[in-house]
């Protein structure tokens, strides 16, 4: 991140935030802030599983740990590869089929 311009967006829980932490209503304010910004460093409470679906590829999606020793200065971080991001989905076998049916979609 030499000479560029990294910008790190935290919205912290338990503080009455309007926005975060619920189905990525922070995801607006996370891409205004990508487009001025060559990296965005940011975490769960502002993308959720909107990160999913809006993939923007100056945004580096960390856990909390990892984005406070990074803002202490104790780790760098860097891009994964594209493809490179993996999920799972482990469902109840007793799941009424119209239920499993929308959380497989």
């Amino acid at each position: 991140f030499y000479n560029e311009y990294v910008t790190v967006m935290i919205v912290p829980t338990g503080i009455g935030a309007s926005i975060g932490g619920y189905a990525g209503d922070a995801l607006p304010a996370a891409m205004l802030l990508a487009e001025v910004s060559d990296w965005l460093v940011t975490h769960p409470n502002v993308m959720n599983g909107a990160s999913l679906y809006w993939n923007l590829d100056n945004v580096l999606y960390v856990e909390g740990y990892s984005l406070d020793a990074f803002a202490a200065g104790q780790v760098g971080l860097r891009p994964v590869r594209k493809g490179a991001n993996k999920i799972g989905l482990l469902l109840d076998s007793g799941m009424e089929p119209l239920l499993r049916a929308r959380h497989v979609q």
